[in-house]
């Protein structure tokens, strides 16, 4: 392997046009040391090879084995408009954070991925989509209630293995999400409309469970519109459940009495969801009649938080989910592989989204931090901190 690796490695030094020497300093170490693991008298550090595959726009996984970097084959993906296809400028986004993941897993940094829920058997869609929402609740273990979306994505990449972020998507997507049985991706869109990104993550979710975003091909014998439909129907169903349980939404109404637009509005912002999906759900579940359903699904999640008296933090999550937000567990496996000498902070700064000599002044706030070299062996900011610096 030592002789096509280092093959390799000549093949993105020819690729990059430099010369040994420049090579080298842009890796880290000298010229001598370049030339004796060129010629198999050195071994490269797991940080050479990730600062080599990061100069030769490639992966550690490439460089090692010559796999060649990972498609993205199947997504499934949640648009505003019936019928739009992703677009590949959503697959260039998956992609972004599948060479982020399969950098760090190439040198020994792999994500956990626990077993998920069964599908259930269930010919029915919306049942069906119901009952893995049930599974999935028991999993999380907590009610979403008046959890806000960023924490939600934070509680649902430890229990299911994900990761979990909001970023740019071509217009007209709301997320999209990929189950490649090394990672689970999820990605929702910034956008100003807190309550939509929130409804997406827990969508995006339903498509992992059920197996609509994995890289093996459907086995239902449909055309790929109505396969769209039906797994968009099972994933709104999920989604629905998800994030207003029917036995505790149904509870929470009885005990508000006789129900009003007020009290649409109340439970709306309790729930974090839109009064629009809110009077949908109440709808559902026979709760309300279908006039009341047209007639309150006009008012808005402006209405819900002056109603509550509480507009300031409907506009501090409307800044967050235009802000976005990043994976926090894949900032924590990257933190760990920086902290460890692994990578260069170039990465975590790919992660995260933060500027690289913002990081090493976290990392490093009384000494001079140079790229590529060595961190201390203790952090001045640990994993958990920076992960979740917001």
């Amino acid at each position: 392997m030592t002789e096509s690796l280092n093959a390799r490695v000549r093949q993105v030094l020819e690729g990059v046009g430099d010369n040994q020497v420049e090579f080298a300093r842009r890796i880290g170490v000298t010229a001598d040391k370049l030339s004796k693991s060129l010629n198999g008298t050195r071994r490269f550090t797991s940080l050479e090879l990730a600062l080599i595959a990061e100069q030769g726009h490639t992966t550690v996984d490439w460089l090692l084995h010559g796999t060649e970097p990972r498609q993205a084959t199947a997504l499934a993906a949640r648009t505003r408009a019936r019928g739009v296809a992703a677009p590949d400028d959503s697959r260039a986004a998956a992609l972004r954070y599948a060479e982020s993941i399969d950098a760090l897993a190439g040198v020994g940094h792999r994500l956990v991925l626990p077993s998920l829920p069964s599908l259930p058997d269930e010919p029915d869609l919306i049942v069906q989509g119901s009952q893995l929402a049930e599974h999935a609740s028991a999993m999380i273990g907590c009610s979403p209630r008046g959890v806000t979306v960023r924490r939600l994505a934070e509680h649902w990449e430890g229990t299911f293995g994900l990761i979990a972020a909001a970023t740019d998507l071509p217009d007209g997507l709301d997320g999209l999400s990929w189950d490649t049985g090394d990672f689970r991706l999820i990605l929702v869109g910034r956008t100003d409309v807190w309550t939509r990104q929130r409804f997406t993550l827990a969508h995006e979710l339903g498509h992992i469970l059920a197996g609509d975003a994995t890289d093996r091909p459907l086995t239902e014998h449909v055309t790929p519109s109505v396969d769209q439909g039906q797994a968009e129907i099972r994933a709104n169903a999920f989604a629905a459940e998800l994030l207003m349980p029917h036995k505790e939404l149904a509870h929470t109404a009885g005990d508000a009495g006789r129900l009003n637009r007020e009290a649409l509005l109340s439970l709306s912002w309790e729930y974090q969801v839109s009064p629009s999906a809110m009077a949908t759900r109440l709808r559902t579940l026979g709760i309300i009649s279908d006039d009341q359903r047209r007639s309150w699904s006009t008012a808005t999640t402006r209405m819900a938080a002056e109603h509550a008296g509480d507009p300031g933090r409907h506009m501090q999550y409307a800044q967050q989910a235009g802000d976005g937000w990043y994976s926090a567990s894949l900032a924590e496996l990257a933190i760990s592989a920086y902290a460890r000498g692994d990578i260069s902070i170039r990465l975590v700064a790919t992660v995260t989204g933060l500027d690289s000599e913002r990081l090493l002044d976290l990392f490093h706030p009384d000494a001079e931090a140079h790229e590529g070299t060595s961190p201390p062996d203790v952090p001045a900011t640990s994993p958990a901190e920076l992960a979740f610096f917001p």
